[in-house]
């Protein structure tokens, strides 16, 4: 019985750990450190999968490797295993220091690798790993920093980093990227300093040493570059493509192999975000809004007139290219990618539309099943980021150009419920907060808000009423209430007049969806309250009184004629 018990303890504590886990050498302090990451689908494995049980627990761990050289390696060799406390879905480091560098070299040629874990002194846990690299120094005291950049329109790719002190001589570069449980990677050449794309701080011919590049530059396609790489990188770099555009999140890092010992050892960096550097500044010039809301996540553009970039003269033949795509385009092909650092998750939508010139605004309502409310008011929460993606896209699905925001601050609202109330001669609009501690905390402020109805003309919603009030806002009070009055249109006050008697109206009401929008945030007031009319109150109770002193006059003179009759 204790036998089965064993096995069934190993196989359900082997859940708790993702199989992308990592072992990473660092021949410079002679250390071999274990990744351990959580299981990525912990939260749909049964809640008696124990992982939470053992929380806190002190346990330990062996390294295991398999060496071409020195065949396998058990790394400590003997005695205990290293100690570490595990903690529940949560990544965990794990680190050894070997005694000298010879015995640090046993393993530098080492290409698989597992580990070994004894969970609070008892449960045997045994898992590989999805690599095994090694560093000259770890990646963050070679390079501060390191993005990926690309234009899927224009073929180029780039890591742009931030190099620190690193002894490194010469190397090899190369771009990895992560597809079907395994690390795929695409040979980079110092590119010519004729090249179109070149920058002064690029990994080019004439630059060659580590501390001065600060941009490594993939870009088979040009002229300059072409004859470098062969049939087998282009079939790569098309494969990149097609993943990178089919999951934006999909694990990037750049590679720089070295020699020691004739043993192949690398620095690496994995990309801290992944950015398309459109050279005409589209998104810069739309300033974006998002804001997660009880809508779920709510996005706004300045899609609605015309891409700005798209006007841009110049002398540069590439902005020749903006008329053609203005004139071409048919769709737009929106990707939202949310990063909550807390939770070590990133969760990427897409959507698309037909007409880039016309949208005005985007709301991702399935990211409400995604990312709970419980989760959106807690403090992992925090820190949570939002990048946005943009492709054109012509009829025959041809993309003819793409960029995306830089990663933004996903702000929260502080709001429960948006209610619309229609009156006889204004609307007004019902906020619900929540009395959050951190909405509570927010110092009351004056802010300009905008409500605004649209309706779907042509398959694009178009404005057709918009007001503007001046509003102090006391996010520690329950409700408040803000009236919307043609006082405060936006546009024509006796046509808003025409307008809004229109619009109350049941049959046209219904076809109108209402918004607000403030500095902070965008959403849509989702719930509508139609009132009574205040004269069908009146008429009503004259009728009702009229109605109830005849009743009651038949009934006294029904009892004064039976009185009689007694």
């Amino acid at each position: 019985m204790q036998i089965l018990y064993s096995v069934f303890a190993e196989n359900t504590f082997k859940q708790c750990f993702s199989p992308a886990s990592t072992l990473v050498g660092n021949r410079l302090t002679r250390t071999l450190t274990l990744n351990l990451l959580p299981n990525p689908l912990m939260k749909f494995i049964p809640t008696d999968n124990m992982c939470q049980v053992l929380n806190g627990k002190s346990s330990s761990a062996v390294f295991l490797l398999q060496s071409p050289l020195n065949g396998k390696v058990q790394v400590p060799s003997s005695g205990t295993g290293i100690p570490f406390t595990y903690l529940y879905n949560q990544n965990i480091t794990i680190s050894y220091q070997f005694s000298s560098l010879a015995l640090y070299d046993q393993i530098l040629d080492a290409q698989f690798g597992a580990f070994k874990i004894l969970l609070d002194g008892e449960y045997e846990v045994q898992g590989s790993v999805a690599d095994v690299f090694h560093t000259l120094s770890n990646q963050t005291a070679c390079f501060s920093s390191a993005r990926f950049t690309f234009s899927l329109i224009e073929s180029w790719f780039s890591f742009e980093v931030e190099p620190l002190f690193c002894n490194v001589a010469s190397f090899t570069v190369y771009f990895e990227y992560y597809s079907d449980n395994k690390w795929l990677r695409i040979p980079v050449h110092a590119v010519e300093d004729s090249n179109v794309f070149v920058k002064p701080d690029d990994y080019k011919t004439s630059n060659t040493q580590f501390l001065s590049i600060k941009r490594y530059l993939l870009d088979v396609n040009s002229a300059s570059e072409s004859s470098k790489y062969s049939a087998a990188d282009r079939s790569a770099l098309e494969n990149l493509i097609s993943t990178v555009t089919q999951n934006i999140s999909t694990p990037i890092r750049l590679s720089l192999d070295y020699f020691v010992k004739s043993t192949t050892a690398s620095i690496t960096a994995i990309a801290e975000y992944k950015f398309s550097d459109n050279s005409m500044g589209c998104f810069s010039a739309m300033t974006p809004k998002t804001t997660i809301n009880e809508n779920g996540l709510i996005f706004k553009t300045g899609f609605q007139n015309s891409l700005p970039c798209l006007e841009v003269p110049s002398a540069d033949p590439r902005y020749s290219y903006a008329q053609y795509v203005k004139e071409k385009a048919t769709f737009v092909q929106l990707t939202a990618l949310i990063t909550i650092p807390a939770r070590n998750v990133e969760l990427s939508k897409q959507v698309s539309f037909k007409s880039f010139v016309s949208l005005y605004l985007v709301q991702f309502t399935e990211f409400s099943d995604d990312i709970k409310r419980q989760l959106i008011d807690s403090d992992e929460f925090q820190g949570a980021q939002i990048q946005l993606f943009v492709v054109l896209v012509d009829t025959n699905g041809q993309m003819l150009l793409d960029f995306s925001s830089k990663p933004i601050e996903l702000k929260r609202t502080c709001v429960n419920q948006r209610v619309l109330h229609i009156h006889d001669s204004h609307l007004e609009v019902v906020v619900w907060m929540k009395q959050l501690e951190r909405c509570k905390q927010r110092p009351a402020v004056t802010v300009n808000i905008k409500y605004f109805g649209m309706q779907l003309q042509n398959d694009v919603y178009q404005i057709v009423e918009q007001y503007g009030v001046t509003q102090l806002v006391n996010f520690s009070r329950k409700t408040d209430t803000v009236p919307i009055t043609c006082e405060n249109s936006l546009g024509d006050k006796k046509e808003c007049q025409i307008n809004m008697t229109r619009n109350m109206k049941t049959n046209v009401r219904d076809q109108i969806v209402y918004f607000v929008e403030s500095a902070s945030e965008l959403s849509q007031i989702q719930y509508k309250v139609m009132e009574t009319n205040n004269n069908v109150w009146k008429d009503s109770i004259i009728v009702f009184g009229v109605s109830f002193a005849i009743l009651l006059g038949c009934i006294l003179y029904y009892l004064f004629k039976e009185q009689q009759k007694q």
